[in-house]
């Protein structure tokens, strides 16, 4: 085996199978890698392997010793790293405390303790930051505690279920959390990375403060794809919302600094499930007409290739301000997609009722009478002193929470689902706004906009734009991309004829198509 060729042992190490695969996803965190005794083969071998055992490495921040000591026991698997996903692990909480809301003292432990996470793996990766070598691609999916939903193991989590079920344990699982974003401490402290040229987080459950991923990423100066998912503040709470919204925008323009080519932001918010629900504008009381965030995310944009974002709640000045005095320029601009929330951020809703669809349940006030919020409607919501399952001399006694009446102040309760037809006012600016940015983008391939409204009657509401040569995934079924093609999935709702003029203003042969499935 000694005498083979390297590149023919590492062609024939290619089909070791890499692990046995997994039936559910119990399974999936319990396997193990079948491909680690195939190295102790022979030299060769060993270098065979380790190009894919160390090609994408995972670990929590708690086992980050011991992946330091394996990428240094052997200097050379440090440049065959190219993926690192680091999980960070938050402290861990009791039984009892799972029944209880996080304190400001249990958000700066978390704080404390994300910002120690990420110091460390900094400070270690800065120690082999590899100069005129920006290749590392860097992802934080999951910032969790040892006692958070699934994490507890899968027999605790289920019989945890099971008891709550019951009525014999008291959990107020995610809702204990909710409230919290982790915040990135001394960071002046923290040191650059030239080594990473991708950058991603994905948290929903544990979402950094939109601030400190912004300040996170300005650490590494190489980064030129960076895609973030935060989470914008509840509706329960305006006044934290609007400011964390103005918070992100002031932030943003710091990317403008690093060589960021295609950036993704999805900023959850979730529509309110109830239509008749008036949302509390997101934008600051001393600017009540300015949408900062999207005037940022427009600045920000003229300077990529690829802008996508996702479940974010939008104004046109993100394609387009009204204060404009000289026409923007988008040189680069390859891919723009955009989901926006049915909400504007002055609470405005971009849809209307269909005048032509019966209200049925849907009317305000229907069958409401029968849901009191009076009434405990989960096992957290009241306890008695008699509950065996806390000591009654014990200061963690349960929280108490009612779902129904959060859910009904975030208007979410009752569910009224009839806002299916887009507001003319308020969906024609925006789409015009979207056109003429278009206009502007000389090497444009894709552009897409999409509403996360969904009629289950209906076609929801997407419009898409492919220059010609690109193709959709409808493409194959609506004919080829011999031409520049702008499909419409609106239903049997129609933009002004403004909108379409400057669609088709420098774009000879465009095909206009209204789909209706």
């Amino acid at each position: 085996m000694d005498r083979l060729p390297q590149e023919l042992v590492t062609h024939v190490a290619t089909f070791v199978e890499h692990q046995k695969p997994a039936v559910d996803f119990w399974e999936r965190q319990k396997a193990v890698s079948k491909l680690p005794p195939y190295a102790t083969l022979s030299r060769k071998w060993q270098l065979a392997i380790e190009s894919r055992t160390f090609r994408s490495l995972q670990c929590k921040s708690s086992e980050l010793p011991t992946v330091i000591h394996f990428l240094t026991r052997h200097p050379h698997r440090k440049r065959l790293l190219l993926f690192l996903t680091y999980d960070v692990v938050l402290p861990t909480y009791t039984d009892n405390e799972c029944a209880k809301f996080e304190t400001a003292e249990d958000m700066q432990k978390n704080n404390q303790a994300f910002t120690y996470a990420i110091h460390a793996l900094f400070q270690f990766l800065k120690t082999w930051d590899r100069e005129n070598d920006s290749s590392l691609f860097l992802d934080f999916p999951d910032i969790h505690s040892p006692m958070d939903g699934w994490h507890r193991g899968s027999d605790k989590y289920e019989e945890d279920k099971e008891q709550y079920g019951l009525g014999k344990r008291h959990d107020l699982w995610e809702h204990r959390y909710e409230k919290s974003l982790l915040q990135l401490l001394d960071h002046p402290k923290l040191p650059t990375l030239s080594c990473v040229s991708k950058f991603q987080t994905y948290s929903h459950s544990r979402p950094i403060e939109p601030n400190s991923a912004i300040l996170l990423t300005t650490k590494l100066p190489n980064v030129e794809s960076v895609t973030l998912n935060l989470r914008e503040e509840p509706r329960k709470d305006p006044h934290v919302r609007q400011q964390a919204r103005h918070d992100l925008a002031v932030a943003l323009p710091a990317l403008s600094t690093l060589p960021v080519r295609e950036f993704g932001l999805d900023f959850s918010y979730d529509d309110p499930c109830n239509h008749y629900f008036s949302t509390p504008s997101a934008l600051l009381p001393s600017a009540p007409s300015t949408d900062h965030l999207s005037l940022a995310l427009h600045t920000l944009s003229q300077s990529l290739f690829s802008l996508r974002l996702s479940t974010v709640v939008i104004s046109s000045d993100l394609y387009w301000p009204s204060n404009l005095s000289t026409p923007p320029t988008w040189p680069n601009m390859r891919q723009y997609d955009v989901e926006f929330n049915m909400t504007a951020p002055d609470g405005a809703w971009y849809f209307v009722r269909d005048p032509s669809k019966p209200e049925g349940d849907d009317e305000e006030g229907v069958n409401d009478s029968e849901d009191s919020d009076d009434e405990p409607d989960t096992e957290s919501d009241t306890y008695s002193d008699s509950d065996s399952f806390f000591d009654s001399s014990s200061v963690f006694r349960p929280d108490t929470f009612n779902e129904r009446r959060e859910e009904r102040a975030a208007g979410n309760y009752p569910p009224r689902y009839f806002r299916t037809l887009p507001s003319d006012t308020l969906i024609n600016p925006l789409l015009l706004a979207m056109a003429r940015s278009a206009a502007c983008m000389p090497k444009l391939e894709k552009m897409s906009l999409t509403s996360t409204m969904r009629d289950p009657d209906g076609a929801g509401f997407e419009v898409r734009f492919y220059a010609v040569g690109h193709v959709g995934h409808d493409d194959l079924e609506l004919r080829g991309s011999d031409q520049a093609r702008l499909d419409w999935f609106v239903g049997a709702w129609r933009p002004n004829d403004d909108i379409l003029d400057v669609w088709r203003e420098g774009r000879d042969g465009l095909l206009v198509r209204f789909i209706e499935h």
